[in-house]
C-alpha cells in the first residue's frame, strides 16, 4: 500500500511538471508571435536596462507573493472546531425547546454563558479570517496593476536582447498565472470559510438576543407565582420525580461543562498553574526560613503563619478556587458551583481545627445547607418535593441563624467585626425566601435562600482569603530579610495595616458582587453604572463623562501610590547610619519618581479622552500661578530635579544643615526628610539644601577624623605622657593605619599641660564608641603612672581685714550674732 502511494505521487508530481513545461512552451511562442508583430513599438538599446530591472522587480515581488500563498491561512483549527460549535449550538436549542412553564434562571444563564463565550471565539475568527482576506485582495489588486503595465509590451530592437527579454517575459507570465490561480483559489476557500463562520455567528448573535430577552423578562417577573402554593396538591398529576429532573439536569450541566472547556480550555490550565506557582512561593519561602534560622527560632517565625504554615494544600485551593470563583463573571452553573464546593471544603477543614466542637456542628450544618442549595440550582424544573425542600431549609436556616447569634454574643472568641450583622442579613433573607416559598414563587425562593446561605459562608471564606494573603506576604518578607532584594527593606509591620485595609476593602467589593451575581442583578447594576459613567455631561462649551473623570483621578492616584510605594521600599529606615550601610538609589529613585508622576499624568489625559490641547492650557494656569505666588514651591521642585542630577546627597548620607544634623532619609521631589539622632524626622524644602552651605559626611567615605585634647598637671614626664597616649591608640579596631595616630604637645594652659591627639575611624558610626573607649583607656593608664590629670584652681589672697572681725572668730569664744535658745 505504500509503495502504491508513492508511485502515485510520483506520478502526480509528473504531471505536474509535464504541465509546467507544457505551459511555458506554450506561453513562449505567444511571446515570440507577439514579438514578431511589426506594429508594437520597439524599444531602444538605452532603455532595455530601464525593462530588464522592471522584470527583475516584478519577478521579486511576485515570489514574495508566492511565498505569501504558500504559508497561506491554517484553517484546519477552524475546521476542526465547527463540530464543537455545532453541538454547543445544538445543546442549547435542545435547552431552550426544554423549557417549561416554570422559568429556570440558572439554565437560562448557563445558557447565555456559552452563546457569550461561542460569539467570541468566532469573533476572533472572523476578524482573523478577515485579516487574511485583505492580503489576498491586495495581492489580486498587485496582479492586476503587473497585467494593466503597457510598458512590458514594448520589443527590444536587438535580436539578442530580444530573445534574452522573451526568456525572461516567459518566465514572468508563467509565475503571474500560478500566483493568480492560487491566488483565486484561496480566495475562494477564503470565502466559503468565512460563510460557515458568519452563519454561526449570526445564529449565536439570534440565539443569545433571545437568552437576553427571557433573562430581562425573568428579572421583570422574578416574584410572579409560578408553582402552586404549599398546602395545595402538586402542580401536574403526571410531574417526575425530584431525582429524575435532578439526573437530567446533572446529565446537562455536565455535558455543558465539557463543550465549555473544551473550548476554554486554556481557563483551567490557567488556574492550574496558578495554584501550582501559589504553593511553590509559600514552599518555597518556608524552606529558606529554616535555612537561614535556628530550628528553635525558625519554628517560632513559622507559627506566625498559622493557616498556611500548617494547612499549605487547604490554603492553595482556597486562595486559587476563591480568586476563580470572584473572577468567574461567565461561567457555567455548575463549575462555579463545583469550585464553591472545592473552597467550602478546604475551609471547613481549617476551621474544624480552630473553632470549638458546637461551633463547628453548626458551621457544618451550615454547610450542608449551601450544598442542598447548590443542588437546587441545578434543577430544570420545579417540583413538589423541591419546593417542601425549600421550605424546610428556610426554616433550617432561620433556627441556625438565631442559634448563632446567641452563641455569638456570649463567646469568648475573636470573632469579626461584623459577624452578628452578617448573621442579622442571613436570617432576614431566609425570612424571606420561607414566606417566597410558601406562596408560590418557588424560583425566586430558590435564589434568595441559595444568596443567604452562600452570603455567610462566603464572608468567612473571603475573611480566610484575606489572611492567606497577609501570611504569604510575610513568609515573603520573613524569607528575605538576609538578602539584598529591596523585600528585605520592608518592614512586615508597617505595611500590615494598609495592605489589610486594602484586602478587606477588595473583599466587601466582592462579597458584593458575589451577592449580584447570585441574585442574577449584576448585569443590570454592571449596565446602569456603565451608562451613567459613559453618558455626556455639558459644562458650557466643554463636554465629558464621568468615566473620563474617574479614570484620570485613578490614573493619577496609581502613579502618586507608585511614586510613594517607590520612596517606601528603597528609603532610609533609620538603620544605616549605624550599619555603616548606604543605599545608592536615592538620586536615581527620585528621578524615577518624577517619570512616573509625569508619565502618570499624560497617560491620566490620554486615557481620560481629554485633548491633549488642555495640558497647554494647564500649564499656561501653572505659570500664571509662578507669577503670583508658586515661586517657592517651584523652587523646590527644580531643586529637587537638581539634587537628583548634581547628587550632593543621597539616601543614608549623614549631612549637616544649619544647627540640624542627622541622616538622609529620602529625597523627595519638593522636599527631603532627615532622620534626627534625637528621633525626630526633619522635613527639609529642596531649595534650602541647594541653597545653604551643607555639609556631608559620607559623601566620598564614612572615614572621619577625630580630635582628643587631654591634659595632665605641670611637672608630669612629657615623653612618657606621649607614649602613653600612644599606646591607648595602637591596635585598636576601628581606628585607621594610614594616615596613623599623631600626638602633639599642643599648649601650656593655665593648670595644666594639654595634648592634642589626631587619629583616622573607618566608620564616622563607630566614633562615639571609639572616642569613649580611648578616654577611659587613657584615664586608666594615667592613674597607674602616677600622672595628675588637674582640674581648674583658684588661689584666693585677702590683704585687709577689720580686727574686729577676726576678734569674734577667736578660739573658745562664740560668735554674738549666734541666736540663742
Amino acid at each position: 500500500m505504500a509503495g502504491l502511494q508513492a508511485q502515485n505521487r510520483k506520478k502526480a508530481v509528473r504531471h505536474q511538471q509535464d504541465s509546467t513545461l507544457a505551459d511555458s512552451a506554450r506561453i513562449r511562442r505567444q511571446v515570440m508571435l507577439h514579438a514578431s508583430d511589426t506594429t508594437l513599438s520597439r524599444i531602444s538599446d538605452t532603455a532595455v536596462a530601464i525593462i530588464i530591472n522592471r522584470l527583475e522587480g516584478y519577478t521579486l515581488m511576485l515570489n514574495e507573493l508566492g511565498s505569501t500563498l504558500k504559508r497561506g491561512y491554517d484553517s484546519t483549527r477552524i475546521s476542526q472546531k465547527l463540530p464543537l460549535i455545532d453541538s454547543s449550538l445544538h445543546v442549547i436549542k435542545n435547552n431552550i425547546a426544554a423549557l417549561g412553564s416554570t422559568p429556570n434562571v440558572h439554565d437560562l444563564y448557563t445558557n447565555k454563558v456559552m452563546l457569550v463565550q461561542l460569539k467570541r471565539i468566532l469573533k476572533i475568527w472572523q476578524d482573523d479570517l478577515f485579516q487574511h482576506y485583505a492580503k489576498l485582495v491586495n495581492i489580486s489588486d498587485t496582479l492586476q496593476q503587473v497585467r494593466k503595465d503597457t510598458a512590458m509590451r514594448a520589443v527590444p530592437t536587438e535580436d539578442e536582447l530580444r530573445t534574452f527579454y522573451i526568456s525572461q517575459l516567459t518566465s514572468l507570465i508563467l509565475k503571474f498565472r500560478q500566483i493568480d490561480k492560487a491566488n483565486k483559489q484561496a480566495l475562494l476557500q477564503m470565502g466559503l470559510l468565512q460563510n460557515e463562520v458568519a452563519m454561526r455567528y449570526i445564529a449565536v448573535t439570534n440565539l443569545l438576543g433571545d437568552m437576553e430577552f427571557q433573562l430581562d423578562n425573568f428579572s421583570r417577573r422574578m416574584f410572579v407565582k409560578d408553582y402552586t402554593y404549599l398546602w395545595q396538591p402538586k402542580k401536574q398529576v403526571s410531574e417526575p420525580s425530584f431525582l429524575t429532573v435532578l439526573g437530567n439536569s446533572v446529565r446537562k450541566n455536565i455535558k455543558v461543562l465539557v463543550i465549555f472547556f473544551s473550548v476554554q480550555w486554556p481557563v483551567l490550565v490557567i488556574w492550574l498553574l496558578l495554584a501550582a506557582l501559589f504553593a511553590f512561593w509559600t514552599y518555597n519561602n518556608t524552606r529558606k526560613i529554616r535555612l537561614h534560622h535556628p530550628p528553635s527560632e525558625a519554628e517560632a517565625i513559622l507559627q506566625h503563619s498559622r493557616l498556611l504554615y500548617r494547612f499549605p494544600v487547604a490554603g492553595t485551593l482556597i486562595f486559587v478556587c476563591t480568586l476563580s470563583g470572584l473572577l468567574s463573571v461567565q461561567y457555567p452553573v455548575l463549575f462555579i458551583q463545583l469550585n464553591w464546593v472545592v473552597t467550602i471544603a478546604a475551609l471547613s477543614y481549617m476551621i474544624g481545627h480552630a473553632i470549638p466542637r458546637h461551633l463547628l456542628q453548626h458551621w457544618l450544618a451550615l454547610v450542608a445547607l449551601l450544598f442542598i442549595y447548590f443542588l437546587n440550582n441545578l434543577t430544570i424544573q420545579a417540583t413538589n418535593a423541591e419546593q417542601w425542600g425549600l421550605f424546610l431549609a428556610a426554616i433550617i436556616c432561620i433556627m441556625l441563624g438565631v442559634r448563632l447569634r446567641k452563641i455569638t454574643r456570649h463567646s469568648t472568641l475573636a470573632l469579626p467585626k461584623h459577624s452578628r450583622k452578617m448573621l442579622l442579613i442571613f436570617i432576614v433573607m431566609s425570612v424571606f425566601s420561607l414566606l417566597l416559598v410558601i406562596s408560590g414563587r418557588v424560583t425566586a425562593a430558590k435564589i434568595i435562600g441559595a444568596t443567604a446561605a452562600i452570603s455567610i459562608t462566603m464572608a468567612v471564606n473571603l475573611l480566610y482569603f484575606v489572611d492567606l494573603i497577609m501570611e504569604a506576604v510575610y513568609l515573603q518578607v520573613e524569607a528575605n530579610k538576609s538578602s539584598s532584594t529591596f523585600i528585605s527593606f520592608i518592614d512586615f509591620q508597617n505595611i500590615q495595616s494598609r495592605l489589610k485595609a486594602f484586602l478587606y476593602l477588595f473583599a466587601t467589593i466582592a462579597w458584593l458582587m458575589l451577592i449580584a451575581r447570585n441574585l442574577y442583578v449584576f448585569d443590570n447594576i454592571y449596565e446602569a453604572i456603565t451608562d451613567f459613567l459613559a453618558a455626556g455631561r455639558t459644562i458650557g462649551n466643554t463636554t465629558f463623562t464621568f468615566g473620563s473623570v474617574i479614570i484620570f483621578l485613578l490614573v493619577l492616584w496609581v502613579s502618586t501610590v507608585f511614586t510613594q510605594l517607590i520612596a517606601y521600599m528603597f528609603g532610609e529606615t533609620g538603620q544605616g547610619a549605624h550599619t555603616g550601610q548606604k543605599k545608592k538609589l536615592g538620586s536615581a529613585i527620585l528621578l524615577i519618581r518624577l517619570a512616573i508622576l509625569g508619565a502618570g499624568v499624560l497617560l491620566a489625559f490620554a486615557a481620560s479622552g481629554i485633548p491633549m490641547d488642555k495640558l497647554a492650557i494647564v500649564i499656561g494656569a501653572l505659570g500664571v500661578g509662578i507669577g503670583f505666588g508658586l515661586q517657592n514651591i517651584v523652587n523646590n521642585l527644580v531643586s529637587g530635579v537638581i539634587l537628583a542630577f548634581e547628587k550632593p546627597i543621597e539616601v543614608g548620607d549623614v549631612i549637616e544643615l544649619g544647627t540640624r544634623s542627622g541622616v538622609v532619609k529620602e529625597i523627595g521631589i519638593r522636599s527631603s526628610k532627615i532622620s534626627a539622632y534625637d528621633g525626630s524626622e526633619v522635613i527639609v524644602p529642596n531649595g534650602d539644601l541647594i541653597s545653604q552651605q551643607l555639609i556631608n559626611w559620607t559623601l566620598s567615605s564614612r572615614t572621619r577624623r577625630v580630635e582628643l585634647i587631654i591634659g595632665v598637671a605641670y611637672g608630669s614626664d612629657v615623653k612618657q605622657v606621649t607614649d602613653i597616649l600612644k599606646q591607648a591608640l595602637q591596635g585598636r579596631q576601628g581606628i585607621m593605619e594610614a594616615p596613623e595616630p599623631v600626638v602633639f604637645l599642643y599648649q601650656f594652659a593655665d593648670s595644666s599641660i594639654n595634648f592634642r591627639i589626631f587619629f583616622w575611624i573607618t566608620d564616622l558610626a563607630l566614633a562615639g564608641q571609639l572616642q569613649s573607649d580611648i578616654l577611659a583607656s587613657i584615664y586608666e593608664n594615667l592613674q597607674k603612672a602616677g600622672i595628675e590629670m588637674p582640674f581648674p584652681q583658684r588661689d584666693l589672697h585677702i590683704k585687709t581685714v577689720d580686727p574686729s572681725i577676726l576678734q569674734q572668730w577667736k578660739p573658745g569664744k562664740p560668735p554674738e550674732d549666734t541666736p540663742r535658745q
